[in-house]
C-alpha cells in the first residue's frame, strides 16, 4: 500500500499529546497503528473530528498490553472483534485489528484477522471511510476515496451489491453520508442495490434503523435525500410512516440559522409523520428512549391551541400548561405545516405571529402556585384526592387571572374554596 500524500500541517487532534502517547505506545514492540475512519474524513474535509479510530496489524491483546504497560488506561471494548479503546486525559482512540470477513449473513460477520491493509479497506463500508493516516500526516488511499471525498461523491468499497449483503445497514449507511457529505448526484451503482435490498431493512434491529435515521435527520438539510429514499422504494420499508416530506423541507428553513451548529433530529422527525398514533408506532418499532418517546407524541398531539394571532395571556396560560419545550415544537411544527401546505400564501402576519410566540417561550420562566398541600391541611382538609382537587381549582383561578395573584390572595382564595 503506498502513500498518496503527506498531510501538512498536522491536524490538531494528531498532535494532541495524549492521542501521541497513546499511539508510541500501542507501536512500542513492532507493528503499525494507523487513524482510519471518520477522524480522517473528516480532517480532509475540515469538519470537527468527534471519535479518534485506528487500525493495526498487532493482535489486540498485545495492544492492550502495550497500553497498560505505558501506564495508559486500556478498555477492552470488543476484544471479539479485535478491538481495545485506549484512555488518557479524557482522550479516547479506538484501535482495532485488521480484519477481513470470513463469512456474513446481512446483520452479523465472522472476522478472521489480518496484516493486510489493502484487505481490510476493501472490507469498510465506504470509500470515503477507508484512508488510512499515520501520525507523522502520511496519507494512504488503497480504494479511492481521497477522489471521492473532493468531489463529494458517497461510493460503496468494490461492488455495492456485496457490501450490502455484508451488512444491510450500510444502505441506510449511504443515505445518511449522501445527506452530510454528498455534493453531486448519488453513484448509480450504489443506488441500484439500495433499491434491490431495500426490502431487507426491516430484518434488522429498530435500534440500528433508529440510529441512522437520527443521525441522517442531523444533516443541515436532510429533505433532498428522504425524497431520494422516497423515490428508491427505501423509506416505504425503513420508515412508512413518513408522509410530509414538504414540512421537512418547511422546518428545516425555518430553523437553518437556529439550528445550524445543533439540528434537533428528533422534532425533524416529528414533522414526517401523520399524528401521535404513528409517532408512538415508530418509538416502538425504532425502540426511542422513553423521553424520545413522550417527546415525540407531545409533538404530534394536534396543535389547535397555537394561534398565532394568541394574546400575551393566553400564550403565557399555554406555556404554563404545556412547558417551554413543548410549546417550541409545536409552535415550529404549526408554522413548518403551514409553510408547507400553503407555500407561498402564509401572511405576513401570521409570521410575525409565530415569531413572537418563539420569542415569549424563549425567554419563558415557569411561575410556582404560591400554595401547596400543607396550605390547605392547615385549613383541614383531610390527606388525600381532596388536597390535590383544592389545589387544582386554585390554579384554575389563578392561571386566569394571568399569575398575578400572591400567596395571600391565593390562601385567601384557598380558604374560601375549603368552605
Amino acid at each position: 500500500m503506498q502513500p498518496v500524500r503527506r498531510l501538512d500541517p498536522l491536524p490538531d487532534w494528531v498532535s494532541d499529546p495524549a492521542v501521541i502517547s497513546i499511539m508510541q505506545a500501542a507501536m512500542a514492540g513492532g507493528g503499525r497503528v494507523r487513524f482510519v475512519g471518520g477522524c480522517v474524513r473528516n480532517s480532509l474535509m475540515r469538519l470537527p473530528v468527534a471519535d479518534i479510530d485506528a487500525a493495526t496489524d498487532v493482535q489486540a491483546e498485545e495492544v492492550m498490553r502495550r497500553i497498560e504497560a505505558a501506564g495508559i488506561r486500556a478498555v477492552p471494548t470488543g476484544l471479539d472483534h479485535g478491538t481495545v479503546t485506549a484512555v488518557k486525559d479524557h482522550v479516547k482512540v479506538e484501535i482495532t485489528t485488521l480484519r477481513v470477513d470470513v463469512e456474513t449473513d446481512g446483520r452479523r460477520a465472522r472476522i478472521a484477522y489480518t496484516d493486510d491493509w489493502a484487505e481490510d479497506a476493501k472490507r469498510r463500508d465506504l470509500t470515503m471511510n477507508a484512508l488510512f493516516l499515520d501520525p507523522d500526516g502520511t496519507l494512504y488511499d488503497p480504494v479511492g476515496g481521497l477522489a471521492d471525498i473532493e468531489t463529494g461523491r458517497v461510493r460503496f468499497v468494490g461492488e455495492a451489491e456485496r457490501r450490502i449483503q455484508e451488512d444491510v445497514l450500510r444502505l441506510l449507511r449511504f443515505f445518511r453520508f449522501h445527506a452530510h457529505y454528498g455534493r453531486m448526484a448519488p453513484d448509480e451503482e450504489g443506488l441500484a442495490a439500495c433499491k434491490r435490498f431495500a426490502p431487507l431493512l426491516p430484518n434488522l434491529a429498530g435500534e440500528r434503523i433508529r440510529d441512522e435515521l437520527l443521525k441522517l435527520l442531523a444533516a443541515r438539510d436532510p429533505a433532498p435525500t428522504f425524497y431520494l429514499m422516497r423515490q428508491a422504494g427505501v423509506l416505504s420499508h425503513a420508515l412508512p410512516e413518513a408522509t410530509h416530506l414538504r414540512r421537512l423541507a418547511a422546518l428545516t428553513l425555518l430553523t437553518g440559522e437556529m439550528e445550524e451548529a445543533a439540528p434537533d433530529p428528533l422534532r425533524r422527525l416529528a414533522s414526517i409523520l401523520p399524528d401521535a398514533k404513528a409517532g408512538k408506532e415508530v418509538a416502538t418499532r425504532l425502540r426511542l428512549s422513553n423521553a424520545e418517546r413522550d417527546r415525540l407524541t407531545a409533538m404530534l398531539k394536534p396543535a389547535a391551541d397555537i394561534d398565532p394571532a394568541a394574546g400575551p395571556q393566553d400564550r403565557r396560560r399555554l406555556l404554563y400548561a404545556i412547558g417551554d419545550e413543548t410549546y417550541r415544537d409545536l409552535v415550529l411544527l404549526d408554522w413548518a405545516r403551514r409553510l408547507a401546505d400553503q407555500p407561498g400564501a402564509v401572511p405576513a402576519w401570521v409570521e410575525a405571529g409565530y415569531r413572537v410566540q418563539l420569542a415569549a417561550a424563549d425567554g419563558w420562566v415557569r411561575p410556582k402556585l404560591p400554595v401547596n398541600g400543607e396550605d390547605a391541611m392547615a385549613l383541614g382538609i383531610p390527606t388525600g384526592p381532596a388536597v390535590g382537587k383544592l389545589l387544582k381549582q386554585v390554579e384554575g383561578w389563578w392561571m386566569e387571572a394571568d399569575f398575578r395573584p400572591d400567596r395571600a390572595a391565593c390562601l385567601a382564595r384557598l380558604k374560601e374554596l375549603a368552605g
